[in-house]
């Protein structure tokens, strides 16, 4: 059964509510997460606290839905990085994948500090909530292909890798495949950090000691990085 258009209110609400979080993502890069006002969004929208109340019921709520639109956009970002390489081989799909998932944080330094950045003082997302689900569905985006490559015998599994026996490593394997062993989901755990770890001090400005341009080096950290997970076909 067909659902029947949005009407006019319901039309107007959506655009009021992305213009909101435009407003907020503005606040958001003028002065950080931290300070974000919904005073001050109401404000800079001409709008009443009281109004803005009506769509999000406190300031966490707002952190709320602006990170999981940010998680959201991020596995869109290397899902749409993948177009074209979808029968190229694994290796080089989790490269594009790992460029990807960097280019965005580059291109949104913000919103990447949102996501990953130093935590809000007095905020916390919501225990199983819309920003969960949606950072497993960044996880999910990258890390498919090494699923992909412990599928047919190509992961790089050394002996007993750090955090085999780590209680969260195995809820994490469970998450990204039922099947997968906790040996597998070590090393992939490995390289989500070491990808992480590349991108935030290349997005916060860590490596600006190397030269204006960390691109190269980001570059050939990403292929090392892939050939240490995934052996040649």
């Amino acid at each position: 059964m067909r659902r029947p258009p949005p009407t006019r209110r319901e039309r107007v609400r959506v655009q009021t509510i992305g213009q909101i979080k435009e407003a907020a993502l503005d606040q958001l890069r003028n002065v950080g997460a931290a300070q974000l006002s919904l005073r001050a969004v109401a404000g800079a929208m001409g709008m009443s606290p009281a109004g803005l109340y009506r769509y999000y019921a406190s300031r966490d709520d707002l952190l709320t839905a602006l990170i999981a639109d940010g998680f959201d956009a991020l596995a869109a970002a290397v899902a749409v990085g993948r177009v074209g390489h979808e029968d190229a081989d694994v290796a080089e799909r989790l490269l594009v994948g790992f460029a990807a998932f960097r280019r965005w944080a580059i291109e949104h330094r913000h919103e990447f500090g949102l996501l990953y950045g130093d935590p809000i003082p007095g905020y916390a997302a919501p225990e199983g909530g819309s920003t969960h689900a949606a950072s497993h569905r960044v996880g999910e985006a990258v890390l498919a292909p090494v699923v992909d490559a412990w599928r047919a015998g190509r992961l790089r599994i050394p002996s007993r890798p750090a955090g085999t026996d780590d209680p969260a490593t195995r809820r994490w394997a469970a998450a990204l495949d039922p099947e997968l062993p906790t040996e597998a989901a070590a090393v992939v755990m490995g390289g989500w950090t070491r990808l992480h770890g590349l991108v935030i001090l290349e997005v916060f400005g860590h490596l600006r000691w190397l030269g204006p341009d960390s691109g190269p080096l980001a570059a050939a950290q990403l292929r090392a990085l892939v050939a240490e997970l995934v052996a040649p076909a």
